[in-house]
């Protein structure tokens, strides 16, 4: 018997396993494109929701919220600090506009940023309200320094349940992507 005549079993082989797994990738790249709608994408919503609302609570002592985004004149009057306008800028646009992209098209890549920014937001709420809460501005002989607002300690209590229902949304899986996860573990496809 000639061996040359005779199929490649190793060869024949490798063809069905890359076929399984490139099909296996296919189904994983299409199932996770969008979000899992469930409650932590609900609870997500709501907080977002609020968070936008939030920005017209007072931040500090006649200042808003929308004030320290738009860095408007109260603002300037208050010396609104470096860490507030960040906080403000990083939760607004990060955190807000971003979940609202999430929101709307459910996709995982706008989840992604709207966590991540939420994260730095969190720490950089925290140094507002802690130099908000020393009583002085940059200027030591600055007068009327005002104390942290409402609408500062609710957005960073509201960013930081955020953080977990974003991770909750972020880490959600469709029975269909637990299928093929425990599909490729149990090398069912080679």
């Amino acid at each position: 018997m000639n061996t040359e005549d005779r199929p490649d079993p190793i060869a024949g082989i490798m063809e069905v396993t890359r076929n399984a797994e490139s099909e296996m990738r296919r189904q994983d790249r299409i199932l996770g494109r969008t979000l899992v709608i469930g409650r932590a994408y609900l609870a997500s919503t709501i907080l977002i929701v609020l968070l936008a609302v939030f920005l017209v609570l007072p931040h500090s002592a006649g200042v808003r919220g929308f004030d320290v985004l738009f860095f408007t004149e109260a603002a300037r009057e208050q010396q609104t600090s470096l860490p507030s306008h960040i906080f403000v800028l990083l939760y607004s646009v990060g955190t807000v506009f971003f979940g609202g992209v999430m929101i709307l098209t459910q996709k995982w890549w706008a989840a992604g940023i709207a966590w991540s920014a939420t994260c730095v937001a969190a720490v950089y709420g925290v140094l507002a309200i802690w130099l908000r809460q020393s009583g002085r501005g940059p200027d030591p002989d600055f007068q009327g320094f005002g104390g942290p607002g409402i609408g500062l300690y609710l957005s960073e209590i509201l960013l930081v349940l955020l953080i977990g229902t974003l991770a909750g949304v972020l880490w959600s899986r469709t029975p269909e992507q637990r299928d093929l996860e425990e599909f490729a573990r149990a090398g069912e496809g080679r």
